[in-house]
């Protein structure tokens, strides 16, 4: 048995097992490991590279975490903080949009992403001064940064497709038609960053790219303070919103967001840290390769979820917009928040369970869960009830 199996071995037979005791064995562990290389000659502490937008960012992390002996459910430790800023920011945003509008959401995510990106340069000085502990630490706030930002962004855009979609526009089809492209094909972007962060860690430098990424950020900001009102997605009521309020959206729409926990958890169960690893860590995929996989992947599925709606209601000569009654128009940002906040918390627990399975167990572990989340997904969606019942109340709001 090799000197690493025995340190993992005597890490895991010996010690109680409690959450703290579990990421103290862990972080123990990766020096150790790290010991090992330098001893053995194959130490090759280089510096990270590159990353292109949030899905790049978040991929360039992971892989540069596992290129430097973190293992699985370290790194899902440093996107913990990352999902479950994006929950709080799901939580407190529609608040503040609807108070501020969405320019303030916009100038607020693309400043606060900015900030994330200079964490992540000063990391680069201190890879080899700091122990692992201190880089999970920055790594995770550097992460949290950069959940909020983009919430804080997506939030106001997908709250102007209820906008741009006014029940007495002759083109409305053709409105939420165009919006709905938009969307998917931002959600497809998300593939294309995935790819671009795994292409650019392996043949290009880390912070000229940042540098870069800080210059359109800039850009952004300044579009946003020119262009968009600052009234726009502001509620005209000027009642104060609680949080029970919040959470008060109705019967189906809470049925609505805990099938979505369930699915949205259901793949990063699997996907996120469990799956990147084992391709390079078990089967010896380079990491271009890995993220070629990971994007083709993302902007399949995301091309499936664009052409769904069409496949479903087309033969019924219906549109979304009127089957989509949950969201009051004049507090939209608010009735979007609570159904996307159950959508990253379902990430949140997906995540964390996962990185532990696949730790502890083995990838077929998380692939099993991930099927039972689904099923339950599928369970909860049983107790909906028809849209019929909201058409009325929308129309009488």
């Amino acid at each position: 048995m090799s000197e690493k199996s025995e340190i993992q071995l005597e890490s895991t037979n010996y010690e109680p097992v409690t959450e703290v005791n579990i990421i103290l064995t862990s972080l123990q562990q990766n020096e150790e490991n790290i010991e090992l290389h330098k001893m053995n000659g194959q130490e090759n502490l280089r510096s990270p590279e590159l990353k292109k937008e949030n899905s790049s960012l978040r991929m360039i992390v992971l892989l540069e975490l596992y290129k430097r002996y973190f293992n699985a459910l370290q790194i899902s430790i440093v996107f913990t903080l990352y999902e479950f800023f994006g929950v709080i920011t799901n939580l407190t945003g529609n608040i503040m949009e609807s108070r501020l509008g969405i320019q303030a959401l916009l100038v607020s995510g693309y400043f606060i992403h900015t900030v994330g990106i200079a964490m992540l340069c000063g990391l680069q000085r201190y890879w080899n001064s700091w122990n692992s502990s201190i880089i999970i630490i920055y790594a995770t706030i550097a992460q949290g940064y950069s959940r909020i930002a983009k919430d804080l962004v997506k939030l106001g855009c997908k709250s102007v497709i209820k906008l741009a979609t006014k029940d007495d526009n002759p083109q409305q089809s053709i409105i939420f038609k165009l919006v709905t492209w938009i969307v998917n094909a931002k959600n497809s972007v998300k593939g294309v960053g995935v790819f671009l962060g795994a292409f650019l860690l392996q043949y290009m430098d880390y912070i000229p790219a940042l540098f870069i990424l800080v210059a359109i950020n800039l850009m952004i900001i300044i579009f946003a303070l020119i262009y968009f009102d600052h009234d726009l997605a502001v509620s005209e009521s000027k009642k104060q919103m609680t949080f029970k309020e919040i959470f008060d959206k109705g019967r189906d729409v809470n049925i609505l967001s805990m099938a979505r926990m369930f699915l949205s958890g259901s793949r990063d169960l699997w996907f996120v840290v469990p799956l990147p690893l084992y391709l390079i860590g078990q089967v010896g995929w380079p990491y271009f390769s890995t993220g070629a996989l990971l994007a083709s992947w993302i902007i399949l599925s995301e091309m499936i979820q664009f052409i769904t709606p069409y496949l479903i209601l087309k033969p019924l000569q219906i549109y979304p917009v009127k089957n989509g009654p949950y969201c009051h128009r004049d507090k939209v940002a608010m009735d979007v928040g609570l159904y996307y906040m159950a959508n990253v918390f379902g990430r949140l627990v997906g995540l964390i369970l996962g990185g532990v399975l696949y730790y502890y167990i083995e990838l077929g572990a998380c692939l099993w869960a991930s099927v039972g989340a689904l099923i339950i997904c599928t369970i909860v969606s049983f107790f909906l009830g028809p849209v019929s019942e909201y058409q009325g109340e929308q129309t009488k709001s």
